[in-house]
């Protein structure tokens, strides 16, 4: 009997271990991004914040008030005409400059100078007339006390020397009247100024009952400019002038040039209740013609002194719900919230009451990306090529 047993072939494998696929190498290297150490490498530290910074100052700020004014003429003269006639000749072009008394219109005189040729010549008449009604009276008084004339006839003599010498009068009235008429045909200017529009030419007639000006002349040098401020302001100017002149600085709103300085001359009266502000008004010389009437101009009242306040930009001041504030950077370049109180603004300078200490540097842009606690990285200025002039310019530690 044949038994035949199994035979294992010698070209029989054994079953091959899986292969290991790409998925398997991307399932691995996932495992191993997901680990906890590259996770912390992966995501890291927020970047610092640029930001610009400015020193907190310690220095002498003026006390001052602002407000927005309007130029005004000390004197406006509308030149009208006291007597009729033909406009001769015109003295002046439109625009010049003028002193008292320089002449400025020539109204024809012909027939003001034939009224008074007239008046004189009435008075003469008059006056011979006066003179023979007195030597009758003095001929009737010597007749009356002779007995030889009559009270009623020396009264009657007397009565015809008084009307006589009335007449005189009124033709001496007449003559100053036809006087006066002459020089008011040539019409000069009444102060020193400069001229307007010329509304009239040579060869137009005008009329004493005329409205219209001629031409109207204002004062450049000196000028007056009024300005209103708030209520509160009030009794801090008041003291300031009980103590002395008080300084006001003006000129054209938007101008880069200089102000004009002049002084506080007038306060009005009374707080206007609907603006709660006064009016006030500034007298300047202005010498150089920087202001001019009706011009409007940013006005600024000088009071005092603040010596030693603490100051830094405008644009570090942030208003917040707890109000206002800024960041500080802190020498490990990081940003810290800090709470602050102002008083006023000065040529874009805060004063600052509390909150700050001179020395100390605060963000003056890219605040919105601050939180308490950012780092933070110095940017140099625009004006400056070298960070080394900001504080912490060098970066936060790395």
């Amino acid at each position: 009997m044949n038994v035949r047993f199994p035979m294992h072939s010698a070209s029989r494998r054994a079953p091959a271990p899986p292969r290991r696929g790409s998925s398997a190498i991307i399932l691995a290297a996932s495992l191993l991004g997901c680990s906890p150490k590259a996770g912390s490498e992966a995501k890291g530290a927020p970047p610092p914040v640029p930001v610009t910074v400015a020193p907190v100052e310690q220095k002498d700020v003026p006390v001052e008030v602002r407000a927005v004014g309007t130029a005004e003429a000390v004197s406006t003269v509308q030149v009208i005409p006291q007597v009729g006639g033909l406009i001769q000749e015109v003295h002046f072009k439109e625009g010049d400059f003028v002193k008292k008394n320089d002449l400025l219109f020539t109204i024809d005189t012909r027939p003001y100078r034939a009224s008074l040729s007239a008046a004189q010549a009435e008075l003469e008449k008059s006056r011979a007339l006066a003179e023979q009604a007195h030597q009758e009276l003095e001929r009737f008084e010597k007749l009356a006390a002779e007995g030889i004339a009559t009270q009623l006839d020396l009264s009657q003599k007397r009565a015809n020397a008084a009307a006589m010498d009335a007449t005189l009068g009124a033709n001496r009235a007449a003559i100053t009247s036809s006087t006066i008429n002459v020089q008011y045909a040539a019409i000069r200017s009444p102060m020193d100024g400069r001229t307007g529009s010329l509304l009239v030419h040579a060869g137009n007639v005008v009329r004493a009952t005329d409205t219209r000006p001629l031409v109207t002349l204002r004062t450049i040098s000196p000028i007056y400019v009024r300005f209103a401020v708030p209520e509160q302001f009030l009794s801090g100017i008041r003291d300031a002038m009980a103590k002395g002149t008080v300084a006001v600085e003006a000129k054209p709103r938007g101008s880069a040039s200089d102000p004009a300085e002049g002084t506080l001359t007038f306060i009005e009266n009374s707080v206007d209740p609907a603006s709660g502000k006064i009016d006030m008004k500034g007298s300047f010389g202005n010498e150089g013609q920087l202001l001019w009437p009706g011009q409007l101009v940013d006005v600024v009242i000088r009071l005092s002194v603040e010596r030693g306040s603490i100051v830094i930009p405008e644009s570090a001041v942030q208003i917040g719900q707890d109000g206002a504030y800024t960041y500080v950077v802190t020498p490990e370049h990081k940003a810290a919230l800090r709470h602050i109180e102002t008083s006023r603004t000065v040529n874009g300078e805060s004063v600052v009451t509390k909150g700050l200490a001179a020395g100390e540097s605060v963000v003056t842009d890219g605040q919105v990306r601050l939180r308490n606690g950012s780092a933070v990285q110095v940017k140099a200025p625009k004006a400056e090529t070298s960070a080394s002039a900001a504080p912490g310019s060098e970066g936060p530690p790395r």
